[in-house]
């Protein structure tokens, strides 16, 4: 198989148009097809469909999408093991991480890594705990972050840490001024809540279940950064970690009352591999960095 043939249909498949493909690789929409058209031809299959809208892929086409993009990043990580042998350090790293995160616990990582390492890029894609653990064990990132993961054989907890579900109120709320709240209390006022997909949600929803109340959901999201964004204007309550809110916390524009419900609302944070993933000297040194600062 031509790699030129499978790089090309790989580039289309992302894209979903010869002519986008095209002009991101550089060369003539004729080269595109005709790589296409022989890749098609080695494997005795139709890979794509042309419509007036683009293109789509075949059920091979799919297939083989699939397990090209799995062969290159095979590629990309031998290329990376060679450069740590010749002492380089560049190589990019891939991480899946809740969506809470990537506002602040990891782009302050990213920024320190990338003063020691500035040749080390990133590709962050924030997903639910079981998006993450697929991506683990398809061998599509480096590591990931996850909230209170279900114990799987292939996968390794490398750290984690435990943290207290808070109630995240303005500084105009009405129980602005409390220094802790009830989950009764909490139910009396409008909600900002993560879909039923988080972790963090499940673990209210079986709080509030176990105390016989239910939130007034005003809006749920699974943006981390909306949900503050309805807070901050005094519009709604919401429920998570302190440490996804530090800078607000610091300028004053958001409070954080504790919860006095029993049994505490509280959550693992998980630092995680795949047992069997060879990591790059970039990816093993983020890793212990990461699992510093969450131990």
């Amino acid at each position: 198989m031509n790699h030129v043939s499978l790089r090309y249909f790989i580039e289309v498949a992302d894209c979903g148009s010869i002519r986008q493909a095209a002009q991101r690789l550089h060369v003539a929409a004729s080269a595109v097809s005709r790589q296409i058209a022989n890749l098609e031809h080695d494997l005795q299959a139709e890979l794509i469909e042309r419509g007036p809208g683009g293109v789509t892929l075949t059920a091979a086409g799919v297939l083989v999408a699939e397990q090209g993009r799995s062969m290159f990043r095979g590629f990309d990580r031998i290329r990376s093991l060679v450069d740590d042998l010749k002492q380089l350090r560049r190589g990019r790293l891939d991480i899946f991480c809740v969506e809470g995160l990537a506002t602040e616990f990891l782009p302050r990582a990213i920024a320190a890594f990338h003063n020691k390492y500035p040749d080390v890029s990133y590709q962050v894609i924030t997903a639910p705990t079981d998006r993450i653990a697929e991506a683990l064990l398809q061998d599509e990132c480096d590591f990931g972050i996850t909230i209170n993961l279900a114990a799987r054989p292939e996968i390794k907890v490398v750290a984690c840490r435990t943290e207290k579900v808070h109630a995240i109120v303005s500084r105009l709320h009405p129980l602005a001024a409390r220094d802790s709240i009830t989950l009764q209390e909490a139910s009396g006022y409008p909600a900002a809540m993560l879909l039923g997909s988080f972790g963090v949600r499940q673990l209210l929803d079986q709080a509030f279940a176990r105390c016989g109340v239910t939130p007034r959901q005003l809006m749920s999201s699974n943006s981390v950064a909306a949900i503050k964004g309805l807070v901050l204007e005094g519009a709604a309550i919401a429920f998570m970690s302190p440490s996804l809110i530090r800078r607000e916390l610091e300028e004053g524009s958001l409070l954080a009352k504790a919860i006095v419900t029993t049994p505490q609302t509280a959550y693992r944070l998980e630092l995680c591999v795949h047992n069997k993933r060879h990591l790059s000297f970039a990816a093993r040194a983020m890793l212990d960095a990461l699992a510093q600062q969450l131990r």
